[in-house]
């Protein structure tokens, strides 16, 4: 749980670094996505905050999920910079990639044993600016998992939408 915490205040330093040089719009949101979860599809649903700017956006996610057995809830923090910037200048859609990092616990439903451990990973997708205060947003990320029993990595692909204000 320590290094949990550092590698969590570390990242937050880093993105107020980053949020600091330029103007910055905080948002809220929503997702679904589908997530694979030992080899099979589990629908999710979240709530998302964040700020963004001009180049990068720090966000943390609260998803909820459960199968027939098994309920799943996740925090997750991903940081996302935009690429191939100069090619969509002109463009709506605007590509990402980032880094993600969070805690996962999974609960059996049956016998009501849970398992607690931490996630960290890699994302993409694409942004779709609407207006000025709503953007949609397709991703795809794939998560490691540490310390959990039965669970070595998951993967989830993501449909957003976000509120700036």
């Amino acid at each position: 749980m320590k290094n949990f915490n550092r590698l969590y205040i570390s990242l937050i330093l880093l993105s107020s670094l980053t949020l600091a040089a330029d103007k910055s719009y905080a948002f809220l949101g929503i997702q679904t996505s589908v997530a694979s979860i030992q080899n099979k599809a589990v629908p999710t649903i979240g709530v998302k905050y964040g700020v963004q700017t001009r180049k990068y956006r720090t966000a943390i996610s609260y998803n909820y999920a459960q199968n027939s057995q098994n309920r799943y809830q996740t925090v997750i923090m991903q940081m996302d910079t935009g690429i191939f910037s100069n090619l969509f200048r002109e463009y709506l859609v605007k590509p990402y990639a980032g880094l993600s990092f969070g805690m996962m616990e999974e609960k059996n439903r049956i016998s009501s044993l849970s398992d607690r451990g931490y996630l960290y990973g890699a994302n993409l997708g694409l942004a779709y600016i609407y207006n000025d205060a709503l953007d949609f947003d397709v991703g795809y990320r794939y998560l490691q998992t540490s310390k959990l029993k039965e669970l070595e990595s998951l993967s989830d692909l993501t449909l957003s939408m976000h509120y700036f204000y």
